[in-house]
Formats: structure tokens, sequence, C-alpha cells
């Protein structure tokens, strides 16, 4: 199975659970909620563990499945937990897979390229892939590059770039339905740091929305002859993100 690096994913695991990363965490959380609360389905999948915050909850399908390593932290209220470690396949039947998180698993993946290959293999057509990534060109990524020899979450992370992404989707043959930039705030491990930076939230989102920590894409698998649909109206095409811009920031070129 191409799941993310064993030591790598328990470390980001193990750093989730702690204060800065719930706090990424739940930012996360609430823009999957907004964004993608009115998908449905039968099946969605999220590879990788986010520590004990699920992800998953955001979107409303029948079944919930998280894969991940075992010795983790997961939140099992909505989901169903398979540990998988080995083999070249997700477990799942070709075509039988609605949604599917991917939630910095790029980021800690040992074979990115199979892992996005597997989504496309389980993926229905017209499945949604829904992945987050850190963003190198960001003030995380500044603190990654002068970390030598990072051996800690989330530093010892590829950091892949939004650019990057959006071509190995494209050579899949996945469009970009709908994306989003997120949290603006340094990496800081203090609670009351963070709270007096609060206000890089609105103000990045406004004025340097490229420098976020992290991106969050929705792609939909394609098919000869089929129509993509758009996500929602809260979204709409910009040239600078070439996917998506969060209607708050309309109105404002």
């Amino acid at each position: 199975m191409a799941t993310p690096r064993n030591d790598s994913n328990k470390v980001f695991s193990e750093w989730a659970a702690s204060s800065l990363g719930q706090s990424l965490l739940a930012t996360e959380k609430r823009v999957l909620r907004d964004n993608l609360s009115n998908l449905r389905g039968g099946i969605a999948i999220q590879v990788g563990s986010s520590g004990p915050m699920t992800l998953l909850d955001a979107c409303h399908y029948a079944h919930r499945f998280l894969l991940t390593v075992p010795g983790q932290t997961v939140d099992k209220s909505i989901t169903q937990v398979m540990h998988s470690v080995t083999g070249n396949t997700l477990p799942f039947e070709s075509n039988s897979v609605d949604l599917c998180l991917l939630p910095h698993a790029l980021d800690f993946s040992a074979s990115p390229h199979e892992l996005l290959r597997e989504v496309d293999r389980v993926l229905v057509s017209g499945g949604r892939l829904v992945l987050l990534g850190f963003n190198p060109y960001s003030m995380w990524g500044v603190r990654k590059g002068f970390t030598y020899k990072p051996v800690n979450a989330p530093w010892n992370g590829r950091f892949l770039s939004m650019r990057r992404m959006r071509d190995w989707l494209k050579l899949l043959d996945f469009d970009i339905s709908a994306g989003t930039m997120l949290y603006y705030r340094p990496p800081a491990n203090g609670h009351a740091v963070r709270d007096r930076l609060a206000f890089l939230e609105k103000a990045g989102n406004r004025w340097w929305p490229m420098l976020a920590a992290v991106y969050m894409l929705v792609a939909q698998k394609n098919e000869a002859g089929m129509t993509v649909i758009e996500m929602n109206r809260r979204f709409r095409k910009v040239t600078y993100l070439n996917t998506a811009e969060p209607v708050a920031m309309q109105g404002r070129r």
C-alpha cells in the first residue's frame, strides 16, 4: 500500500496532538466543513492520521474509513479504522470510493506519485479528491528551511508546492474544482502568542493569500465525456491560484 512513511507519519500524528498541531487542524477542519458539507456519497476514505482529530466528519458519507498505521491515536467515533502498512495498493476495489481525503499524506509519503495513482484507481468517475499540503512559500516553509536535517514533524515533511500538485493532478486527468489557502500565523508553539497574532488571518487572506501555511485543493476524477460540476458558489476561479477563490475575497479586485 502506498501509505505515508510509517515513522514520519507517526511523528506527524504525534505532532498533530500538540497545541500548535491542534490549532492548525482545527482551522483545516473548519474550512473542510464550510466548503464540503454539501457533498454526499457512499464511501469516503482518509489516508493518513491527523492525530486525535478526525477530519472526515466534515463530509456526509454513509461509510467512512481512516487508513493509518498501528500505534496512532485516532478518533473512532465516526470512522472505521483500518491499519494497513504493507502491499502496493489501497485496500479498496477499483472505482469504489466516492471521496478521498489526503490531509498532508503526500507531504509524508515515501511515494507520493504512487499514492496519487492509487487514489485515481479507487475513485469512481466523478469522485472527489481533497488534499491538504504545507505551502513551502510561507513562514512555515522558511522555518523548515532553517531546520538542519529535520527529524521532527512537520519539518521532516516534503512541503510539496501547490504548482507541483496541480501538474500531477493534470497528468492524471483530474479537474481542480475548488481550492483555498489557510492559516497565516507563524508556527508559534505558545497559545498566547498565536492568540495575539490572530489578526494575521484576515490580513493574510486579503493582502498575501499565497503565503498561507497550508493549501487545500479539491479535484474531481475526470473521464472522457464527463461534465465537471463546480463545488458551490462560495468559490470562483482566479488566475493567481488557478483553482478557486473564497467568496470573502471577491470584490477586492
